[in-house]
């Protein structure tokens, strides 16, 4: 099986706060940096990668690519806290060293979460245009496509500019660009359903809307099922995401 944990490093850190598991938490990127350059954040991601590997569990969903520059954003520490290109050449470093150690990685969040507020507990708005996304917001996730990361997730947030009516979670145009213009071939999935910017404002056939705009992994099987039997889904759209998530299988040397 596919066993993934958020151990981003700083304030996100699932297993190594607890002191069982490790005398001190992973340090966010931050800290890293300050302390040692993307020289001490390729040996920490590695040390990282073989502490998860060494409990069973086979996907980090890290690094974190948004970029932000402004600490008062929601995302701002959890992030790289710098700008575009050096959050892309972090990208780079850590999805490197998740591959050499043979663990997944996930860029997030898709298509980049900027300055909005913290969809776990409402919708939240980009009006931004969707050149800002592609002079800045992309570039990272770009960097980690071409450096060979697995998955990228895709947030909950509305980019008015890209689709007005859709969290890009849902969106088949977000994925459209995820996959035409940034040339992303591997496994997409979405941000937590159980989100209030999701549960508080669609039903639990919300799964079913995920996989029709082109998410891979989705909660929810048995009205994903009857979706299936109902011709509201094709088979062949299961089987696409079926053909991903083996070949990610594949490359971890799990089947």
């Amino acid at each position: 099986m596919l066993i993934g944990v958020d151990e981003e490093g700083g304030t996100v850190n699932r297993i190594s706060t607890n002191t069982e598991f490790r005398s001190e938490p992973f340090k966010s990127s931050q800290e890293l940096y300050k302390d040692g350059g993307f020289d001490l954040i390729y040996e920490d991601t590695i040390n990282k990668a073989n502490f998860l590997k060494e409990l069973g569990i086979n996907v980090n969903f890290a690094p974190v690519v948004d970029v932000s520059t402004n600490p008062d954003d929601y995302i701002y520490k959890r992030s790289f806290g710098k700008n575009a290109n050096l959050t892309s050449e972090y990208a780079e470093v850590v999805v490197r060293a998740m591959k050499e150690s043979n663990i997944a990685s996930v860029l997030k969040h898709f298509p980049g979460y900027g300055n909005n507020t913290d969809t776990h507990t409402g919708i939240a708005i980009d009006n931004r245009t969707l050149e800002t996304f592609k002079e800045n917001d992309f570039l990272p996730f770009e960097a980690g496509i071409k450096a060979g990361a697995n998955i990228v997730l895709v947030s909950h947030n509305i980019v008015t500019n890209i689709d007005s009516n859709n969290p890009a979670s849902l969106s088949t145009r977000v994925h459209e660009i995820l996959r035409n213009d940034l040339g992303f071939a591997e496994v997409i999935i979405t941000d937590d359903l159980y989100m209030d910017a999701i549960s508080k404002n669609y039903d639990s056939s919300v799964a079913v809307l995920a996989i029709l705009a082109g998410n891979d992994f989705e909660s929810q099987i048995p009205e994903v099922i009857a979706a299936v039997e109902d011709g509201t889904i094709s088979i062949d759209r299961i089987n696409e995401s079926v053909r991903r998530i083996l070949e990610l299988k594949l490359e971890l040397n799990l089947i």
